[in-house]
């Protein structure tokens, strides 16, 4: 793949996910995903996933490596059947029918993480949580709110960042596992992936450096506003082409 307007393109898209992704915890996928689909379809899900696993792996590395297993076990549980039906939706689905999916998605998630519902964090919970982010990150590589939002009343900002981040390193390698089982997942997705790896490293220590200087809260809302946006945009696309 050489170096061309569209891929410094894509690399800026990720590299600001990845320093929304370090400075809050979540925020990746829901940044590139919609934009990286308007840009071309391949690369989404699989090369995303693999830069969610790398920036989770960053996070635990920054942080020291400590898992909650109480929270972790639950929602990896329930993670497995919903990846399992969330590959099989991405493997049916059209592009178009792709495109809706995530806009919608990428919606909900902006709408759930900006009313910050409070629920109980009880192991049911959990486990659905797991089931609906199984489901999310198999069509959209965006797996993050569900968890996040369960999370986000019962966790200080510093905890909830190292938590989802453990979660991601387990949750998006059984992704990529049932990606590459069900065929969807191969060479070239991976050096896609590889390909967007200078802008995450990048992204990620700016957003080490942004979190000191910068409001979460501010960060978060302007993150929010960019996604809303860009699912609206994919909706918006992914109607007119399906509509006769």
């Amino acid at each position: 793949m050489l170096l061309s307007f569209e891929l410094l393109l894509i690399w800026l898209i990720v590299l600001l996910g990845a320093l929304v992704q370090s400075a809050i915890g979540f925020g990746l996928a829901v940044v590139i995903t919609p934009l990286l689909f308007l840009i071309d379809p391949s690369w989404v899900p699989g090369p995303i996933i693999m830069m969610g696993l790398l920036v989770s792996l960053f996070t635990l590395l920054r942080t020291g490596v400590r898992f909650e297993l109480g929270i972790l076990a639950p929602a990896l549980l329930g993670r497995l059947p919903g990846g399992i039906l969330g590959t099989w939706l991405l493997l049916v689905a059209s592009a178009h029918w792709l495109g809706l999916g995530i806009g919608l998605i990428v919606l909900l998630a902006v709408w759930l993480t900006h009313h910050r519902y409070s629920l109980a964090l009880s192991r049911t919970n959990l486990f659905g949580a797991g089931i609906v982010s199984g489901v999310f990150a198999a069509i959209s590589a965006m797996g993050g709110p569900p968890l996040a939002l369960l999370l986000n009343n019962h966790r200080s900002a510093a905890a909830l960042r190292h938590t989802l981040a453990g979660f991601f390193v387990f949750s998006a390698a059984l992704s990529l596992l049932l990606l590459i089982l069900a065929g969807a997942f191969g060479w070239d997705d991976f050096w896609r992936g590889v390909w967007l790896i200078p802008p995450v490293v990048v992204g990620f220590l700016l957003g080490d450096k942004l979190v000191t200087l910068v409001a979460p809260e501010r960060l978060k809302n302007a993150t929010l506003t960019l996604c809303g946006g860009a699912g609206l945009l994919l909706i918006f696309r992914s109607l007119t082409a399906l509509l006769p």
